[in-house]
């Protein structure tokens, strides 16, 4: 495990982040192409590894000036890693439906977790919205996670 494994890929994420989530935006809906890199190697490297590169790449993403709340970015990415992390390994104990369930409900629980402060005026004014805005910004990036699945699965990931 070297450095430049984590630098180069995550520079070029990072890239693509700031350069076609407005392109692709919807509406207030953006993908979350960076989430979709710290899932990946969280559950190649485990837990310690999710985890800190996660913060790291949260913390990029708001000095870069991407997110509205500073610190929102670091924690979603940490809680991200740190649970996928937990993925490490166990595609041989379980089926791989229950494999993709746990990685989905992961992302699920940090779009929630960001929509929640995000959107935290539409929580109070309208919940449907909120479900809307949360199932939205889930969907659009799970859309991406899963073409990728097609590329190089998580199952694969020894």
């Amino acid at each position: 495990m070297r450095a430049i494994d984590f630098i180069i890929p995550g520079i070029l994420v990072w890239l693509l982040q700031l350069t076609t989530s407005d392109l692709l935006a919807i509406d207030t809906v953006r993908p979350d192409f960076c989430v979709i890199l710290i899932l990946f190697w969280s559950i190649m490297h485990g837990r310690l590894i999710g985890t800190v590169t996660g913060f790291i790449m949260g913390l990029i993403l708001d000095i870069s000036g991407t997110g509205l709340f500073f610190g929102l970015s670091p924690l979603i990415y940490s809680i991200t890693g740190y649970l996928g992390g937990n993925l490490k390994g166990i595609i041989l104990r379980i089926n791989t439906f229950y494999f993709t369930l746990s990685w989905v409900a992961i992302l699920l629980f940090q779009f929630f977790i960001y929509c929640g402060v995000q959107y935290q005026s539409l929580w109070v004014l309208d919940q449907n919205l909120f479900l809307g805005k949360w199932v939205g910004t889930s969907a659009y990036s799970l859309a991406f996670a899963g073409i990728l699945q097609f590329i190089y699965p998580f199952d694969r990931i020894k």
